[in-house]
């Protein structure tokens, strides 16, 4: 199939122009002004931004906690992703316990993704304590295509923080990126027993049971390891101003630090606690207060943050309901379908971004850190043909059920949006138009990361 998009505005990681893109087969086959192809189907793109294909590089379908399942699982998570210019999804192989080889985990994770996803899936590597001494697997991982590791700071699966040195070292060795889940198990554990003692347990009091102090501790005592080590490090969802001022002071001091925030971050703030919508906006790390958000978007606009993510894990409102306490409510909430034009209302219209740095944060810099450029996150020949046509003046009040997502609400009902992917095609095949997904089942494939060495 020959696609031509024609006459629309193409946006790249350093500039935009007026012109088309020509697509042949699964590839983009030519970009540039008055292209001709004879015979080709053409999509009319005039007045309209045309974008790579978003990568969210921060999800969790069909994910068991305990005896819960999301409610999405990768079908219906990736249809949704597709319905919001999302063409690749990074989610997680995680063993079932330190019992299960990593090679065992990924494997089952990919054959739970196969023949369900609905874009294209690459995967990161979480480990529990003890692997990171496991070099052999994984350097099998990282020749499987998992070329980032996971590691929590809390949990019942954190590493010590000695564990986590050692576990930078090794990962580049084998030539890949930890990411780090970042919040102080001592600070969070004692701020739950203390509200736990005072009786202070339904959701509302979630933000006090995981402070902002604990992101800033252990931030903090990361950047310092990776600092005498010479090792790189990547901060998932970065939730405080504190934090990301960290983050910034130690890129501007030449480490090799990343920072990824959540638009839950930049856009909302505990005061959702103290509403009925308490338990449907927990997820953690907690929303913080807007003068966090002010910081967050002066982070991303300075490049502090290299990608926004949406770290979506999401649960019906009923799920979420029969948590009685902030402890026992599902952690998480859908995201993936809006963060295209969420970051674009809020973050390009209202200034704090440029077209091509939304373009950096939402697609260029996760194909780069994740192994996925050039096939993935640009607009060149050889390139996939993820693409986006998206309508700068269309405008769309988010509801839970205009979108797509089996949680059935979103933390951002009543936002209004001005600026909305009318067009995502998926290695050249158009997948969604218009509020109607045309993809299906099982046409999505695993990526496999590229390490940098």
């Amino acid at each position: 199939m020959t696609l031509l998009v024609k006459g629309g505005w193409l946006v790249h990681e350093d500039r935009v122009e007026k012109g088309d893109l020509l697509i042949e087969g699964e590839k983009i086959s030519a970009v540039g002004p008055e292209l001709k192809a004879g015979g080709a189907e053409v999509l009319d793109a005039a007045g309209k931004y045309v974008l790579p294909g978003v990568i969210d590089a921060h999800v969790h379908y069909q994910m068991p906690i305990g005896d819960l399942l999301t409610a999405d699982d990768f079908y219906t998570g990736t249809r949704s992703a597709a319905c919001g210019g999302v063409t690749t999804v990074i989610d997680y192989a995680e063993p079932c316990g330190p019992g299960e080889s990593l090679r065992a985990a990924i494997d089952r994770r990919l054959a739970e993704a196969q023949g369900q996803i609905a874009v294209d899936l690459a995967l990161h590597l979480v480990l529990f304590p003890g692997q990171e001494e496991d070099k052999e697997s994984l350097k099998e991982a990282v020749e499987q295509g998992l070329v980032s590791f996971k590691v929590f700071t809390t949990y019942d699966q954190r590493m010590s923080y000695e564990a986590i040195g050692r576990c930078l070292l090794r990962a580049e060795e084998v030539g890949a990126l930890v990411t780090v889940h970042a919040e102080d198990h001592d600070i969070v554990t004692a701020a739950r027993r203390e509200l736990t003692e005072a009786g202070l347990t339904s959701p509302r009091y979630h933000g006090r049971s995981r402070p902002a102090e604990a992101e800033v501790v252990a931030v903090g005592r990361i950047v310092e390891m990776a600092r005498s080590l010479g090792a790189r490090a990547y901060f998932v969802h970065v939730s405080s101003g504190e934090a990301a001022g960290l983050i910034a002071s130690a890129r501007a001091q030449g480490l090799e630090v990343y920072g990824e925030t959540c638009p839950h971050y930049l856009l909302l703030t505990e005061e959702e606690y103290a509403t009925e919508r308490a338990a449907l906006s927990l997820m953690c790390p907690p929303l913080r207060k807007r003068t966090d958000n002010f910081r967050l978007w002066e982070a991303l606009s300075r490049e502090t943050f290299q990608v926004v993510a949406t770290d979506h894990c999401s649960y019906t409102p009923a799920q979420k309901a029969a948590g009685t306490a902030f402890f026992n409510t599902p952690a998480g909430i859908p995201g993936t379908e809006t963060l295209l034009p969420l970051i674009y209302s809020y973050g390009v219209r209202d200034g704090w971004l440029t077209l091509p740095q939304m373009v950096r944060v939402l697609a260029g810099n996760p194909a780069r850190l994740f192994g996925l450029y050039p096939r993935k996150g640009c607009l060149q020949p050889g390139s996939d043909a993820d693409v986006v046509v998206f309508n700068p003046r269309r405008e769309v009040t988010l509801e839970g059920e205009n979108l797509h997502s089996a949680a059935g609400y979103t933390p951002f009902a009543g936002f209004k949006v001005r600026g909305y992917p009318d067009a995502t095609i998926l290695r050249g095949r158009l997948v969604y138009y218009q509020g109607r997904f045309l993809g299906e089942k099982g046409q999505g494939r695993f990526i496999p990361g590229r390490t940098r060495k």
